[in-house]
């Protein structure tokens, strides 16, 4: 009797188990179906990563835009650099600092006192806007003033006619030219005295023939020798034209492949311009014009220059003669001032020697044997005034010399690309000038100079 409910029991259980089962396969076939969705979804997205990927790049290489959040940062011997990853826009920040130490010895007129000398500081802002167009600012906050020494744009876009505006150098001194930390003294030799120091102008230069024949011409405000201003003195202008040649700067196994040789010129109305001022090596002033004398008339200035470096050895030599118009009531005259230099110099180390900056092979590190670079230099000049300038009465021969001769010697230390040491002795004697206390010629300059010099301006 007991045989019939547990048949019953026993159905019951067969049944509810098979609901169990149908329940659990139909519960791993929906996880199954999301597992495949999700997968879909997956291979979607990757797809349409590597489709955007794939469109950047093309965008990147076929058109000088670009995603200003790929800009490179740098900073190393050139300055701090900021760029855009094609190259396009740049940001160069350097600096230009030169501290002194003059010491002057035997009698003279005339000196300064030794001091030690903020003789240049000057922060420096470069770059490059659009590809083509470069800029360049330098003030200079160096013996307690302020100057803006270089502001300018150059557009570049012609390798042989390169379109500059602005305040920078005049294209007529060689030394003048040269990089104000790249100089082998302390201070520029004699013909540097008779071409500015900056003006504000256009200038058009380039390569007549690639890499052997340069030239540059341009029209500039006008400023007295070895001066820079930020305002034209008249509605008359300057004209500089300069022509440098290298002719066999492109063969690299020719020893005359570092001899170079031109001519600078400028010329221009004078009417309205302050007096130039000279100084010597030490930096005194040395000639003074009479009371009443004034600018007026034309300028010209012409200066043959040449260099010539192989391997060591470097020479730099250059004749500069200004003639200008002077007045003094109704007379007037045209007067020449003339300066000439020679300067020789010789790596021991054995590095190169060139126009521009040293490069040592070791930078100073005494415990890795390194020593930095080391330069002997000496220089011969002279300088010397127009004999009418005395007898006219443009200026006095009792107070003022008529000519002058320096002698150079100095010892520069490259400890590396960015810090140098220089040793410079100068003796300068005077003469054709007498002064009223001492019956005779102007007492002989004697200065030691010890420049301490750090300099990072780009490359």
């Amino acid at each position: 009797m007991y045989r019939k409910p547990t048949k019953y029991i026993l159905l019951g259980l067969a049944i509810a188990t098979g609901i169990a089962h149908a329940q659990t396969a139909s519960s791993t076939q929906q996880e199954i179906d999301q597992l495949k969705q999700q997968v879909e979804q997956l291979s979607q997205k990757q797809k349409a990563d590597e489709a955007a990927a794939a469109k950047a790049a093309s965008s990147s290489n076929g058109s000088s835009s670009s995603n200003p959040s790929n800009a490179s940062v740098t900073a190393d011997e050139h300055g701090f650099t900021i760029k855009s990853n094609d190259g396009d826009f740049s940001l160069n920040i350097g600096a230009d600092i030169q501290v002194d130490n003059r010491a002057f010895s035997g009698p003279a007129l005339t000196v300064l006192p030794d001091t030690l000398l903020l003789r240049r500081a000057r922060p420096v802002f470069q770059g490059t806007i659009y590809k083509y167009i470069d800029y360049f600012i330098r003030p200079d906050f160096g013996k307690g003033t302020v100057a803006i020494y270089d502001a300018y744009a150059e557009l570049k876009y012609f390798s042989f006619a390169k379109l500059r505006a602005g305040k920078f150098k005049t294209p007529i001194g060689l030394e003048r030219l040269q990089g104000d930390d790249d100089t082998t003294f302390v201070e520029r030799g004699l013909p540097s005295l008779l071409v500015p120091q900056r003006d504000i102008g256009i200038q058009l230069a380039g390569d007549i023939v690639t890499k052997r024949l340069g030239y540059q011409v341009g029209v500039f405000n006008g400023v007295p020798d070895a001066t820079l201003t930020d305002a034209a003195t008249g509605d008359h202008r300057d004209y500089a034209a300069r022509l440098f040649a290298t002719p066999f700067a492109p063969d690299k196994t020719n020893p005359l492949k570092g001899l170079g040789f031109g001519l600078g010129f400028t010329g221009g109305n004078v009417d309205g311009e302050a007096l130039p001022s000279y100084s010597t090596f030490g930096q005194n002033s040395f000639f003074t014009f009479a009371s009443g004398v004034t600018e007026a008339g034309h300028r010209t200035r012409l200066q043959p220059q040449l260099y010539y470096y192989l391997k060591g050895f470097g020479l730099l030599s250059e004749y500069g003669k200004n003639e200008e118009g002077l007045q003094k009531g109704t007379f007037r005259t045209d007067a020449a001032f003339t300066a000439w230099q020679v300067e020789t110099s010789y790596i021991v180390t054995g590095e190169d020697k060139g126009f521009g900056a040293a490069a040592p092979r070791r930078n100073f590190d005494p415990k890795h044997n390194g020593w930095g670079e080391w330069e002997l230099a000496f220089r011969v000049g002279g300088f010397a005034a127009d004999h009418a300038i005395f007898t006219d009465g443009f200026a006095s021969a009792t107070a003022t010399p008529r000519e002058l001769h320096e002698v150079v010697g100095g010892v520069n230390w490259y400890l590396n690309r960015l810090f140098k040491i220089d040793v410079d002795y100068g003796h300068t004697n005077f003469g054709g000038g007498n002064t009223i206390a001492l019956g005779g010629n102007r007492p002989a300059e004697k200065v030691l100079t010890i420049r301490f010099q750090i300099n990072f301006v780009g490359s």
